[in-house]
């Protein structure tokens, strides 16, 4: 077995290379927002600014873009620290931090596997199954807060793993600052702290979390905004993820999300003949293979009673079921905080396989197949300019509508 031939962490720093690589080309382009950076982007070059508006609700701002007070600041925070840092406001500045964090997340998948699969050909395949998802992939290139909170998320089980809860707490607030959707891993926490009776463990998640939410904050009441209205401003971003009733031609039901069955359009750019696109879109023989990996660890979980492999499972629910019951808008990438759990159940069975005789060459041609499926998207997901005639290979794997 040729993964067995070569040391464990050459191939990860191998797969870890790369993606980064990748994940930095053409990182400038285009030099203007794309999607919703047209609210986080500008954002944090408004924070960058230090104008006290950008955190206001109630304020007008410049046509084409918005305040982005929906979410928590974090994850734009920490875009204006690295355009203060690189001395850049240009577009590669204010997402250069998702790049790094979306390199380390892959990392946190193979770190996740080893603790939860006692396993490195599977974590190695895990973090390569993630390494090559579109889906995380463009958000770790785009300006906006999935890649932070999913991050976060992922390094607070690895520490709650580990046992140590102070930590875990620490990284559950900053992704938390960073989206409210983190707070769905305390239907993992809770149950699991309860049932070990720690007590003085759960008081640390019920309050850790909230000081480091607090302190995100921290330039908004130095700009002089009060506790009422901070109050306010929590109150508005929950009517507002409560009530939102917009519509969009690329929104889609949380059920079609593990079949990839709607991409979102970020970004087009003609160039006489060639058409450069940017693709909100997952690799699709990832989902689908991953999705039935799903369903294969359920079946073993419940024969098996593996705890390990039921905590995965929690992993990839917890974050997509709850929104079957919401009343707002949703988009694929509402499914980013699952896809990791998707790949270490792929890379669990997939291992499996490896040490079948009979399905050992089937492994293979389902890991070159998704290698090949990623690079046929590779352009799509980064803007390289296309031939208009080749644009159908990306319609033929989803039913996306065709805006040409």
């Amino acid at each position: 077995m040729f993964v067995k031939k070569l040391k464990p962490k050459h191939i990860l720093i191998f797969i870890l290379a790369i993606t980064t690589v990748l994940r930095l080309f053409r990182l400038d382009y285009p030099n203007k927002y794309v999607f919703d950076e047209v609210y986080h982007g500008f954002t944090a070059k408004e924070y960058l600014k230090g104008n006290k508006e950008a955190w206001e609700w109630w304020t007008k701002p410049p046509p084409g873009v918005a305040y982005e007070w929906t979410h928590p600041p974090l994850a734009k925070e920490i875009m204006t620290a690295s355009m203060f840092i690189t001395r850049s406001t240009d577009a590669w500045a204010w997402r250069l931090p998702g790049v790094l964090l979306g390199v380390l997340s892959i990392y946190l998948v193979y770190l996740l596997g080893l603790k939860l699969l006692n396993n490195q050909t599977a974590s190695l395949i895990a973090a390569f199954a993630f390494s090559i998802d579109g889906l995380n992939f463009v958000q770790s290139r785009t300006g906006m807060n999935d890649v932070y909170f999913v991050t976060f998320v992922l390094a607070s089980l690895l520490f709650f793993l580990k046992k140590s809860f102070i930590i875990s707490t620490i990284l559950l607030g900053l992704a938390i600052s960073s989206k409210w959707a983190a707070l769905y891993i305390f239907l993992i926490y809770i149950p699991i702290l309860l049932a070990e009776k720690r007590v003085r463990v759960l008081l640390y998640f019920s309050t850790i979390p909230v000081l480091v939410y607090m302190l995100t904050f921290i330039p908004f009441f130095l700009h002089d905004h009060n506790l009422n209205q901070f109050v306010e401003l929590q109150q508005q971003m929950w009517w507002y993820h409560t009530s939102l009733k917009a519509s969009h031609d690329y929104a889609s039901p949380w059920w079609s999300w593990p079949l990839n069955l709607y991409p979102v359009w970020y970004f087009v750019d003609y160039s006489g003949d060639k058409i450069a696109n940017i693709f909100a879109s997952g690799n699709p023989v990832v989902f689908w293979v991953g999705s039935a990996s799903i369903l294969l660890t359920l079946i073993e979980t419940l024969k098996r009673k593996s705890v390990n492999l039921f905590f995965i499972l929690l992993g990839f629910f917890v974050f997509w079921l709850p929104w079957a019951a919401s009343p707002r808008i949703m988009f694929l990438y509402h499914f980013s905080p699952s896809v990791p759990f998707l790949a270490l159940s792929l890379g669990y069975q997939l291992d499996s396989w490896l040490r079948d005789k009979h399905r050992r060459k089937l492994v293979f041609v389902l890991l070159s197949l998704m290698l090949i499926s990623f690079l046929i998207l590779y352009p799509f997901l980064t803007g390289i300019p296309m031939p208009k005639n080749l644009l159908n290979i990306f319609f033929l794997t989803n039913i996306t509508k065709n805006p040409f």
